[in-house]
């Protein structure tokens, strides 16, 4: 069975969490798929962003991205178009969940 998952990851390469998809304005849409995370950008300056939360809750996550609003993430990107978010994700109501977004994938911590 090992080889069969190599084989995928060699044809298809690892599986993304996380989609990297930019909008004009300051507020991410109301509409949001499962699996991106929307960046509001206007200006050349990115605003917001925002995803599903990966647990399953299917909780809209919304972030800060400027550095004016406490508190804040910093989205960078890698050559392929993936997203990074830092620090954390901590939802501190709801489902409590608390993960990394790194190269697009989601990073669970461990409590």
């Amino acid at each position: 069975m090992n080889w069969l998952k190599k084989l995928w990851r060699w044809a298809f390469g690892p599986r993304r969490d996380l989609v990297l998809r930019i909008t004009n304005g300051d507020t991410p849409p109301d509409l949001i798929e499962k699996g991106e995370l929307v960046v509001a950008r206007e200006d050349g300056e990115d605003w917001a962003a925002a995803f599903i939360c990966p647990c399953g809750c299917g909780e809209r996550v919304d972030l800060a991205l400027i550095e004016e609003v406490r508190p804040h993430w910093r989205l960078t990107v890698t050559s392929k178009h993936y997203p990074n978010l830092h620090p954390s994700v901590w939802r501190k109501t709801g489902c409590r969940s608390h993960f990394w977004v790194r190269d697009g994938r989601i990073v669970w911590c461990k409590e």
